[in-house]
């Protein structure tokens, strides 16, 4: 039975249109042809072209390796075997276009030489004029096969383009295909409006260095996140066919391509004006919306893109049947031009094209010299555009030049007008954004801002011993104020905390964080034939090559995967040994491991077998075979689940014609293999190797720029080492162990130098040796520095940015435990560190949704600090035993750094309380979310408020 189900209907209504548009297109479109052959070869990913469209539009599938012949009569297909099988399908309909269906084999051969000289010779007796698609090429061995075939006959043969041709056939859309549009274009829509709006201002807010492409692949990776996937199934009944076209195209910066050519580069997304286009398909059928962003405008600004609103509006009205696609560009200029006649020149050269299987088909543009007649039923991109546009009034070199872009999918109806059915904000008061505006408003009610680059810059304003630092009173009125600054921030931080979770989580149900274990389904044998032949015995039988214990069950053979093996006993009652196999099944253990539940209600489980026999050695030696099978898939099944979230890299491009710059004789941690050696930390195009050395001759560390999610610059002042540390996004295999943290160091003291003191000592006497060898360590310990603070910042350079650069903050540093022992954590700009010692500790503040501060309490020496994640299925971190001196240090550093603290007096039991929240997300917020963990953070503000009063 075939595998792949096609539609013969669709199949031979769209072959007879194509072929009645052959016979109707003139000598320049195709129609001079006498045949027309299409040839398609390996299938590669991400592309679509004509050749591609015409296996989509006829077949449903893209058939690879396949050859097309279509003459006047005949539609003949020459391909292999298996999709030869599928395609006779499309035999089975008695009307329609005549088929002629030709194997060939799967690889070149011999047999396929009468098949193509069937083929040519069709090809042939049709006329010495044949169609193709002259500007797409195929490759494969088939297709080069042919092609050597094929060559003998081509010096009497003309080709023609039936490039235009195929765009003009496949331009009308059928009801179906008008469907899948639609769905497309309310994708594109959502994904504009609920993903890439938000992600933009939050980046903007909080002035993060993002690169046009990292924020091109979040948005490309938004269809695997759920919230989008809930939300997009309110529009797609099968969301798992809505994909992009391409990466979505982001530009900002002051250079801007308005092109169907236009790619986001590399550089860092800018506050000015953003240009955004979302190319969605569904089906395979694209749509494409085009939005522009204004940041702070000016009047000017606005004022160019209301008009281009306006002009929208206009065109879509003069869209209809029969409407020269060339009169609606010669029409826009003549607008631009009575309307806003400096702005004609910086208009675009087209207003849109046609679109569906391919993103434009490069034929059907709204455009001075195309002449083609629009249809109902036609899809159609319409867009307007400023290039090369200039803002006088800019400050910052990246605003002066800007350009705006709006862009929408339409459908042509039978009457005029046409049916925008991307439906996105598009308004000049949707599209702006006022960053500067809103911080001069808040800062009045709040000094501290994310934005605050250093945290060094802002003191501890709090008084954390006896001694006073000031005989004025002015001083200390100034530090409640401040006092009260942070409690009326953090208020405002617990509100804002409150708003977006009922946002981020409506509508969803939630569960209660833990891991569904499903009882698994496997398969040891996939026939009888496969069952060893000592199973006919009927005696157990342990089959190692397949995982299986054959078990005699009423004189039958019985196979069970060890995987459905719970554990295995053995007891000696006389002269009986008995054997237990307890089974895996639902509803027996009590532990979280073993709550697992059957995929299908109605199954039957056997809980347990005991085999008794009187032969004592047989027994023993199946009970520690069928041991050390368990032990052995446990091992593979831990390390497997170990192993889950690691990541295979891509490869490292070495740069060429140069020589790497590089870091010398620094050592890495943890150990890939050996002893430590000191090796070199090489900078290449597009990530770092070193080559660490090992028992085997040393193996190749490669750390690629795009998995570094933090880089870290400890400087040596006050430490041992001078260190440059790399957080990775996903783990890598570092000998047989997955890390995430890579550290590479030097040590500060010099190996070489006697610190005990040599040939001086008997020549000078005093203190002269000592502080000469004390600023001689200052002077070695200063030049690490500079030499690793260099190396960081040439690989920022080399990484274009998307690598930065980040370096602790010692003074505000503070003491704790996060893991075994009592540690130093130090802030930075984005994170909470500890990197001096293993285990190593990072924090990201942006992944952090609250900080509660447990044990605050009068008399106690030590507090806790609990980070929350945003995301709940993480375990929230815990730091314990920091000295509550440091206590309003702490609480000015997460206020300066925009997290919401709560405190209390006790320890939570936070496995209950997350268990709770990911149960019920929606409700959890909907009562008050974390103001329960608030209700003891503003005793403190009510007491020395009234302590104040009554001194008054």
């Amino acid at each position: 039975m075939p595998e792949k189900k096609l539609n013969a209907a669709a199949f031979h209504r769209r072959a007879q249109r194509l072929m009645d548009a052959w016979k109707a297109a003139g000598a320049d479109e195709g129609g001079a042809a006498d045949s027309i052959l299409v040839i398609h070869g390996k299938t590669a990913p991400d592309i679509y072209n004509k050749t591609i469209a015409i296996h989509l539009w006829l077949f449903g599938y893209e058939f690879s390796d396949t050859i097309i012949l279509l003459t006047k009569d005949k539609l003949t297909i020459a391909t292999q075997r298996k999709k030869a099988k599928i395609l006779q399908q499309l035999q089975e309909s008695p009307k329609g276009v005549q088929l002629e269906i030709l194997v060939i084999a799967k690889e070149p051969s011999a047999e396929n030489a009468p098949i193509y000289e069937q083929v040519v010779s069709a090809l042939k007796e049709s006329g010495s004029n044949v169609g193709v698609i002259q500007s797409e090429t195929a490759s494969s061995s088939i297709v080069d096969e042919w092609d050597a075939a094929f060559a003998p006959s081509k010096a009497g043969l003309k080709m023609h383009d039936i490039g235009p041709l195929v765009a003009d056939a496949l331009a009308v859309k059928e009801k179906s295909e008008i469907e899948y549009e639609k769905t497309a274009a309310k994708a594109g829509s959502l994904l504009m409006q609920d993903y890439f709006v938000d992600e933009m201002a939050r980046v903007l807010d909080e002035e993060e260095a993002v690169s046009h492409r990292a924020l091109a692949e979040r948005v490309d990776n938004a269809l695997n996140d759920k919230q989008i996937e809930k939300l997009l199934k309110g529009v797609a009944s099968e969301v798992d066919m809505i994909e992009w076209s391409n990466l979505p195209i982001i530009q900002s910066g002051g250079q801007y391509n308005l092109s169907l050519r236009a790619r986001s580069n590399t550089d860092m997304l800018h506050a000015g004006t953003v240009v955004c286009t979302l190319n969605v398909r569904y089906f395979m059928y694209n749509a494409s919306l085009s939005r522009s962003f204004m940041i702070d405008p000016t009047p000017e600004q606005e004022k160019n893109y209301t008009f281009l609103v306006s002009l929208q509006k206009e065109m879509l009205g003069w869209l209809g049947p029969g409407v020269v696609m060339s009169t609606i560009y010669d029409r826009a200029i003549a607008y631009v031009r009575q309307h806003r006649p400096d702005l004609v020149e910086n208009f675009v050269k087209d207003c849109g094209h046609i679109t569906g299987f391919e993103v434009g088909d490069g034929v059907n543009t709204f455009s001075a010299n195309c002449q083609r007649k629009l249809e109902a039923g036609m899809v159609a991109v319409l867009r307007v555009g400023l290039e090369s546009m200039t803002n006088a009034k800019a400050t910052d070199p990246k605003s002066k030049a800007y350009a705006y872009q709006l862009a929408d999918t339409v459908l042509v109806g039978e009457g005029p007008g046409a049916q925008v059915i991307t439906d996105c904000i598009k308004e000049a008061n949707d599209v702006s954004f006022f960053f500067n505006d809103e911080e001069e408003e808040e800062a009045p009610k709040r000094a501290p801002k994310r934005e605050t680059k250093a945290p060094a810059a802002r003191a501890p304003t709090t008084r954390t011993s006896a001694i006073l630092s000031s005989k004025f009173r002015s001083d200390e009125k100034e530090d409640e104020s401040s006092t009260r600054q942070r409690r009326e921030h953090q208020k405002e931080l617990l509100e804002r905390l409150q708003a977006d979770g009922r946002r981020r989580f409506a509508g969803d149900e939630g569960d209660d964080g833990e891991e569904r274990r499903v009882v698994r389904r496997f398969e040891s044998y996939k026939r009888e034939t496969a069952i060893p032949r000592e199973a006919r015995n009927c005696k157990i039988l342990v089959d190692e090559r397949a995982d299986t214990i054959i078990l005699p069950i009423y004189g039958m053979a019985v196979p069970f995967h060890i995987s459905t093996l719970k554990n295995i006993s053995k007891n000696d009652e006389g002269e009986y040994v008995y054997l237990r196999l307890n089974m895996v099944s639902p509803g027996l253990g009590v532990g979280r491991k073993e709550n697992a539940v059957a995929d299908n209600p109605t199954s039957t489980f056997v809980r347990s077998l005991t085999f008794r026999s009187t032969d004592v050695a047989r027994m023993g030696e199946i009970y520690h075979s069928i041991t050390a099978l368990k032990r052995d898939q446990v091992k593979r099944e831990t390390e497997k689940e170990q192993l889950a979230d690691v990541v295979e890299q891509d490869r490292l491009v070495p740069v060429a014609g140069q020589r790497p710059r590089r870091l010398p004789d620094v050592f890495m941690r943890p150990l890939a293999d050996g002893k430590r050696f000191p090796a070199a930390l090489e900078i290449h195009s597009n990530g770092l190797r070193y080559m660490a050395a090992g028992r085997s001759g040393g193996t190749a560390v490669s750390i690629l720029f795009n998995n570094i999610r933090h880089m870290f610059f400890q400087p040596c002042d006050k430490e041992l080492l001078v260190l440059i540390h790399f957080h990775l996004k996903r783990p890598i295999m570092l000998g047989k162990k997955k890390t995430q943290d890579i550290q590479f160091y030097r040590e500060a003291s010099d190996a070489s130098f006697d610190e005990t003191g040599n040939r001086r000592r008997r020549v000078r006497y005093g203190d002269e040796d000592e502080i000469e060898a004390e600023q001689e360590e200052l002077r070695r310990r200063r030049q690490l520095n500079k030499e690793f603070e260099d190396f960081a910042s040439k690989i920022v350079d080399a990484s274009n940015h998307d690598v930065e650069l980040d370096k602790p903050f010692r003074n505000i540093a503070f003491t704790g435990v996060p893991a075994r022992a009592n540690v130093l954590l130090q802030p930075t700009v984005e994170c909470l560190v500890h990197l001096s010692d293993t285990p190593f500790f990072i924090l990201t503040v942006a992944d952090v949704e609250l900080v509660h501060l447990e044990r605050v309490q009068f008399g106690l020496k030590n507090f806790d600090m609990v980070f929350v994640f945003r995301d709940f299925k993480r375990a929230p971190v815990h730091v314990n035993t920091v000295p509550m001196k440091q206590l309003d240090d702490i609480k000015e550093w997460l206020d300066s750094v925009n997290l919401a603290f709560t405190e209390g007096p006790v320890n939570l039991n936070w496995t209950q309380i997350m268990k709770t929240v990911n149960k019920d997300p929606a409700g959890f917020y909907e009562d008050g979310g974390w103001a329960f963990l608030a209700q003891n953070s503003d005793a403190e503000d009510d007491e020395s408020e009234e302590e104040e009063s009554e001194f008054t």
